[in-house]
């Protein structure tokens, strides 16, 4: 028969009693589990850059009896500074990127198709013109054209400037830099937002009449056999 003595029986659990902190301690807690980590959001890049400058800015106290002003002078001066430099180093990405996205996708021989004698004549009178920009487009339009007319380019719609002198580069080696630039000055001012200059169109003009008269010859890279003798 199972004792009844009641030091040998199972103890009784006993409710366990609820949190009921005060209005202190529940602000403590709540301080705690956000200084955690967990719940820490992250600063703008420009907040972080604004209290980096001012962390390194002395200590006004430090400076002696200056007027009270001198201070937001100085962070007024040292704010418009690094607005200039943001503003400076976005306008050179935004004109990166927008170069080489001319370069993958910019046509060259864009809207009608004219002849090479054609977009030779407008650059020409453009240059006469004072039409610096509109003369380095039509030249490398010419010599586009040119090349495609003695079937030294394929009639492929949608070729780049990078893409034109790449090619050529390949035909004519002697004048692969100069092809390089004048594609180059041709997407600055097509797609780049920049102005070129009379020397430059001047350059784009020479080059074009000088492939105009040129022999294409073998390269480096080319195999001798793919090349038809003229």
């Amino acid at each position: 028969m199972p004792s009844s003595d009641p030091s040998t029986s199972s103890p009784v659990p006993t409710t366990q009693r609820p949190l009921d902190p005060n209005r202190d301690e529940a602000r403590r807690w709540l301080q705690d589990e956000l200084d955690s980590g967990d719940y820490r959001l992250e600063e703008p890049w420009w907040l972080r850059l604004w209290q980096w400058v001012t962390d390194r800015l002395p200590d006004p106290a430090a400076l002696g009896p200056l007027p009270p002003w001198t201070t937001w002078v100085v962070l007024g001066a040292v704010g418009v500074a690094v607005l200039a430099v943001v503003l400076f180093v976005t306008r050179d990405r935004w004109r990166t990127g927008r170069l080489a996205t001319a370069r993958e996708a910019g046509s060259v021989l864009d809207g009608a198709r004219r002849s090479a004698a054609d977009y030779r004549a407008a650059a020409r009178d453009a240059l006469a013109a004072g039409r610096a920009d509109e003369a380095v487009l039509e030249a490398y339009r010419a010599i586009a054209a040119g090349a495609i007319e003695r079937t030294l380019l394929d009639d492929r719609p949608g070729r780049t400037a990078h893409e034109v002198a790449q090619e050529l580069g390949q035909v004519f080696d002697e004048h692969a830099t100069g092809l390089g630039r004048a594609g180059d000055a041709f997407d600055a001012v097509r797609y780049g937002g920049r102005r070129a200059s009379e020397e430059q169109a001047r350059a784009v003009l020479d080059l074009e009449a000088a492939l105009a008269t040129a022999r294409p010859g073998v390269t480096r890279g080319r195999r001798p056999d793919l090349v038809v003798p003229s």
